[in-house]
């Protein structure tokens, strides 16, 4: 070090650290203002996507697929409908379907904790875990799929087989897809309302 010099190491180095945890604070403070503050959060917003992409799927079941079968042929709507039913089972209808299943983390994470979250945000976390459990998961098991392994069973060329895809399945798998559906968008809403509470704090 010269004398009559100034150093100016020591002044950019507490600069760029200022400049630095500047930009950080600036990051936390967008993440926490315009996206999620916490990982409970974040997950909470992913199973209000998938509820609401679950809620869609069966909306457009209900409201143009099984419309559309049902004005063909018995014998064609029970083969189509065989074929749609083989091909939706994939991996990525699971993860849409039944991800919004999800939302279990944050509520059980928020009933624990009850300190740090608000009492709506802790009861609209459990309202849409069980609305879109029941709702939806239970409702499939138990209405749906067995009568889509009963559609698939059935003779397409039968009478039978033509009395329950016009009788049975599209009345019945009709009415609980929409069924499934509403309670699905219910979910969706409720988990909305969850992330709206658990955004605001205690």
């Amino acid at each position: 070090m010269e004398y009559g010099t100034i150093d100016t190491s020591a002044t950019l180095n507490s600069t760029e650290v200022g400049q630095s945890g500047d930009a950080r604070n600036s990051m936390v403070h967008f993440t926490s203002r315009w996206l999620v503050g916490s990982i409970p959060e974040g997950v909470m917003l992913i199973s209000v996507v998938l509820n609401s992409m679950a809620a869609g799927v069966m909306f457009i079941f209900s409201n143009t697929i099984m419309p559309a079968l049902a004005a063909l042929e018995a014998k064609e709507g029970i083969m189509a409908m065989n074929t749609i039913n083989d091909i939706i089972l994939n991996p990525f209808f699971f993860v849409v379907f039944f991800g919004g299943l999800i939302s279990a983390f944050p509520a059980f994470r928020m009933w624990k904790n009850p300190g740090e979250y608000s009492v709506p945000a802790r009861y609209y976390g459990v309202a849409t875990t069980v609305v879109f459990f029941f709702g939806n998961f239970m409702v499939t098991g138990t209405q749906n799929v067995p009568m889509n392994n009963e559609l698939l069973a059935v003779d397409p060329d039968s009478d039978e087989g033509a009395a329950y895809w016009e009788d049975t399945y599209l009345t019945s798998w009709v009415a609980w897809n929409t069924a499934r559906g509403i309670f699905a968008t219910l979910s969706a809403l409720l988990g909305a309302l969850c992330l709206t509470f658990m955004a605001k704090g205690k």
